[in-house]
């Protein structure tokens, strides 16, 4: 437990107490505590998975597609190009963005350089099911990459050359049409194909493409075709938002492209042996729930942060279900191609990716305006984290990847980040940009007695100096206060995360907000100790205030005969 210590009755005249994150604290509920007492008391990866696109060289003195060369020759680099729309509903500007971005970063080859104009581009927006949202389309606004976006993003690639345009996505094809995707499609002769909804028995011979694997949860894994064919560039388009696996980045978004069954990597942590048709049973490892376990076991030695948490809604949430999403995601990326990895964040959407959030039950928009894209669909991950106001450490996924040699840094500052401009790359520094915090359901501390908001930031540092040299996640405790009771002299007990080494000073108020008694403590060491409020005397509703050298937490406490 760390120490014990009490402090003083004895109070300051003129002492106040501020609360420094007001905005943060604003928008939680506070978190209250009932005791009762007596009576008398009243670069792996970056030249391996995510460089190579799959499409087919130019044949000698054709015409062809290429990348801008500096995109192309930076893959370890993230670009962000910054926008100006006011208004999420301005479809024709966003549309005219998109369409001068993809003008910029695509260019025009001749004598057989670049990928042919006769390869078939692939892209994969974010177009998942848009339950929960209301029927006017506006409310569905976030949820998915915007299809104004997505529509003049391909025209402007199309104008370069190539003519073959392939929609790809899994998640609810009935709903396509109401949300204006399927006539989208049909204007620009966008080849938009439901091969999601039937059984890889029921469909034709070639409507998958099934790649071996062998990984940890699948051993062959079934893409929607033309995905992951040899004369194929695929252009990855995710959406900013926030969701249960914390931001919906590039990696996640390419879950999408398997078939039925293939793909519900996030659809809890169950047995597909006892749950699946038989028939797709030779697709996975007959051990991987072990193995998933196993690793988890592991991961929580290693420290990856929260790997610990629990199911908060079997089968979802926790650090177990977490560990085979991640995985089953990893097996599928591994043997993904992608020509360009972006995150459309004209606008951003917080709260559980769909339409419930911490507003009032919903998510909540943000006109963050800026795209973030690159080769490397980890680095444009780890970049856009970051620009949602969240620490990149905190996230298994990046781990795992580097563990699996999938990706090889984390800590965002170590990737080259340049800002995109009518064309051009100027290489800036990242904190030079502005964030967008959006909150998350992703891994709730609710363990240890922990009990964190369903939405949350997952913004705890992570001290990146360390896990370099030992390969291993050291936490920094994040700050909280919590009662556990009263000890055998009837005296009120609680107990104080303090994520580093400084003064504390513990404040609580009455009901009218005066300052009761306050306790300071110099130099105290990181971890959780135990506070004994020995000036208790009267049952009541009490707020109870801790405050370090750079935070800041607080508590309610209802203290009852």
């Amino acid at each position: 437990m760390g120490s014990k210590w009490a402090g003083s009755e004895e109070m300051g005249r003129g002492i106040g107490y501020k609360i420094l994150n007001k905005k943060i604290v604003a928008m939680k509920m506070k978190r209250r505590d009932f005791i009762k007492v007596s009576s008398a008391a009243g670069l792996v990866g970056l030249m391996g998975q995510g460089d190579t696109a799959m499409a087919n060289t130019s044949p000698s003195g054709a015409d062809g597609i290429d990348l801008h060369p500096f995109i192309k020759k930076h893959p370890e680099a993230v670009f962000i190009h910054l926008t100006s729309i006011k208004e999420k509903t301005d479809t024709e500007a966003i549309y005219n963005a998109a369409n001068k971005l993809a003008n910029e970063m695509f260019v025009k080859t001749t004598k057989g350089k670049g990928y042919s104009n006769s390869t078939k581009i692939t892209c994969k927006p974010n177009w998942t099911c848009t339950r929960g949202a209301g029927s006017d389309p506006v409310s569905k606004l976030g949820i998915t990459t915007d299809h104004n976006f997505v529509e003049g993003y391909l025209k402007g690639v199309k104008k370069k050359g190539p003519q073959h345009f392939y929609l790809r996505e899994c998640a609810c094809p009935h709903t396509w049409e109401a949300n204006g995707w399927t006539g989208m499609a049909e204007r620009n002769n966008f080849d938009l194909r439901d091969l999601s909804s039937k059984d890889y028995w029921d469909l034709g011979p070639d409507d998958l493409i099934f790649k071996e694997v062998d990984g940890i949860v699948f051993k062959k894994v079934g893409f929607m075709a033309p995905m992951n064919a040899p004369d194929t560039f695929l252009i990855n388009i995710a959406k900013f938002k926030a969701h249960l696996m914390g931001i919906t980045g590039a990696v996640k978004n390419l879950q999408g492209i398997t078939g039925r069954k293939f793909h519900q990597f996030c659809g809890g942590h169950f047995d597909i042996f006892k749950t699946y048709d038989k028939r797709y049973h030779q697709f996975f490892q007959p051990d991987y729930m072990t193995t998933i376990k196993e690793l988890h076991q592991k991961h929580i030695q290693d420290g990856i942060p929260r790997w610990d948490t629990l199911m908060d809604r079997p089968p979802y949430g926790g650090g177990l279900f977490m560990e085979q999403w991640v995985q089953r995601m990893l097996d599928s990326y591994s043997v993904t191609p992608t020509g360009i990895n972006m995150v459309e964040g004209i606008y951003g959407l917080d709260g559980n990716g769909f339409a419930s959030g911490p507003h009032d039950g919903k998510g909540k928009i943000y006109m963050s305006n800026h795209v973030i894209f690159g080769k490397d669909a980890f680095r444009v991950d780890i970049i856009t984290h970051w620009l949602a106001g969240h620490e990149p450490g905190n996230f298994g996924l990046f781990h795992i990847g580097i563990e699996r040699g999938l990706s090889d840094v984390l800590n965002p500052f170590d990737i080259p980040v340049y800002l995109w401009k009518d064309g051009k790359a100027k290489k800036v520094k990242l904190d030079s940009f502005d964030r967008t915090p959006l909150l998350t359901s992703y891994l709730r501390r609710n363990n240890d007695g922990q009990n964190e908001d369903k939405y949350h930031m997952c913004d705890e540092p992570f001290d990146y100096s360390t896990w370099k040299i030992t390969g291993k996640a050291i936490q920094r405790d994040k700050p909280f206060i919590r009662a556990l009771g009263t000890n055998s002299k009837n005296k009120v007990v609680m107990e104080v995360s303090v994520p580093d080494k400084g003064d504390v000073y513990v404040d609580i108020l009455n009901r009218h907000g005066e300052i009761v008694w306050r306790m300071e403590a110099e130099g105290l060491e990181a971890g959780k100790h135990e506070v004994v409020w020995d000036g208790f005397s009267q049952p009541g509703i009490y707020n109870v205030y801790v405050k370090g050298m750079d935070w800041d937490v607080e508590r309610e406490m209802v203290i009852y005969t």
